[in-house]
């Protein structure tokens, strides 16, 4: 869980502060990874009274692309990896910003004054021949963001919906892992979900939003910051302009554990290797005893002991054992692998 990707991450740490090289990349999703958690406060397990100690952690996978190859295949890339809850935040905030950037760009080169008509409907039609059908939109009807982690829904309980039953809402990863959605659970660690229909029902028949269609897009994302540069056409300016990096792909990257073995642009000696047996080998094992293994609480004892006994067996095992005993925040600093 954390504590072992936050142990990992600084196996290899180059301390780098020049992310200038990420211009030239770009972010795209790869997957989400779900793993059974022990005791985790905030990671989907909890310490509440009565609560069960077993929980789930969700973690993402990345790659930086070559901005100017086929963004699609992605081959030969860095990959990497943090907490869902970081890698959604950070991508959630950076997509409405420039989606904020391109409704603001629309607006101010629509010519209403000709147009016959109100100018909202005027605004609108330039927003539809742009193809941005989210500009002009309410986005703060549900803010998917809140539930990145297990939090109790508005309905249900002791209210005035007249039902006893508390329920929660948390992501979820798809069994193949390529969407994040929410859904409705029935407990507090998120790990149980609710009869199909629940949220329908105490909401007017309106589906809960990213149940189906996925939270997180695929579609590559520049790491080179465009909102830097407001001089595009002024040559004299970009002879001496130096593009910056978008902040989230520099702090995405700062987070994760990174396997930059294949990584095309970088050389053997700037790539960071220290966790691709982590990314490729440690996670996909657990993950395979939690789709196997389920979420529930003697089953999370069993594969819990399981684990921590072939722990002992070496130090490849060392992960196992620590992802079930405790969690520490991916974002820690403290602590090497003794």
């Amino acid at each position: 869980g954390s504590e072992a990707l936050a142990k990992v991450r600084k196996l290899n740490q180059n301390n780098e502060d020049d992310f200038s090289w990420m211009v030239k990349y770009s972010m795209k999703f790869e997957g989400c990874h779900s793993i059974h958690t022990y005791g985790a406060e905030g990671q989907g397990g909890g310490n509440e009274e009565g609560g069960s100690p077993f929980g789930v952690q969700h973690l993402a996978k990345f790659k930086l692309c070559q901005s100017d190859h086929s963004c699609g295949a992605c081959s030969n890339a860095g990959v990497y990896m943090v907490e869902l809850r970081e890698f959604a935040e950070a991508y959630l905030e950076a997509q409405q910003e420039m989606q904020e950037a391109n409704c603001e760009a629309v607006q101010e080169n629509c010519n209403c004054q000709y147009y016959y008509g109100d100018d909202q409907a005027c605004l609108n039609k330039c927003y539809k021949d742009a193809g941005l059908d989210y500009c002009g939109e309410d986005q703060n009807d549900f803010n998917a963001a809140e539930f990145l982690e297990c939090r109790e829904a508005d309905f249900g309980g002791n209210n005035y919906y007249g039902n006893n039953a508390q329920y929660y809402i948390g992501p979820v990863c798809s069994h193949q892992g390529y969407t994040v959605n929410l859904a409705v659970f029935t407990d507090a660690q998120c790990t149980v979900k609710a009869a199909k229909g629940t949220y329908e029902k105490y909401n007017y028949g309106y589906s809960l939003p990213y149940s189906s269609e996925p939270m997180i897009g695929t579609k590559c994302m520049s790491c080179k910051n465009q909102q830097n540069n407001n001089n595009g056409n002024n040559q004299y300016y970009n002879q001496y302009y130096q593009a910056e990096p978008l902040d989230t792909c520099t702090e995405l990257y700062e987070q994760s554990a990174k396997c930059e073995k294949k990584m095309v642009g970088k050389n053997q000696y700037t790539r960071d290797t220290g966790s691709c047996d982590y990314i490729h080998n440690i996670v996909p094992a657990l993950e395979t005893v939690y789709h196997k293994g389920g979420s529930g609480t003697s089953t999370g004892l069993a594969v819990f002991f399981a684990i921590t006994t072939i722990a002992a067996a070496g130090a490849a095992f060392f992960f196992y054992s620590k992802v079930e005993r405790a969690t520490v925040d991916l974002s820690t600093k403290e602590g090497y692998i003794a």
